[in-house]
């Protein structure tokens, strides 16, 4: 529990630290498709955190992966477009980013604990 909480930690600072440079991706790549871009730029991310945090199996960890972050970058747009926030954050960016951040790490609980439920049912 220790370690996946501090894992969890790390994945937040990460997550603040590098949505910025992935959402400028849309803008070095030269393409319309911010969603696309930031999607698989998180997805990458998420899929290196299972395998090399949690060390689960390569496709186990790509489609976990993808499958966090589209879910959290929609959690994130969904908190932009209701402007939570409005007297502490003017564009509702930083809401965006600490929402991506923090609805990735609920969704990662969730995808561990149903991991952690199938494995007990198939081993008995």
């Amino acid at each position: 529990m220790k370690k996946r909480f501090l894992s969890y930690i790390l994945l937040f600072i990460v997550y603040c630290f590098l949505a910025v440079p992935i959402a400028a991706l849309d803008d070095i790549l030269n393409t319309d498709q911010f969603e696309l871009v930031t999607g698989l730029g998180f997805g990458i991310l998420n899929s290196l955190f299972a395998f090399i945090v949690l060390k689960w199996k390569i496709i186990f960890s790509v489609i976990s992966g993808l499958s966090v972050a589209f879910l959290s970058l929609a959690m994130a747009n969904l908190t932009w477009l209701l402007k939570i926030a409005p007297e502490w954050d003017d564009y509702g960016i930083m809401t965006a980013i600490l929402t991506n951040a923090a609805s990735s790490i609920v969704f990662w609980e969730i995808i561990f604990w149903i991991r952690i439920k199938s494995s007990h049912i198939f081993n008995q």
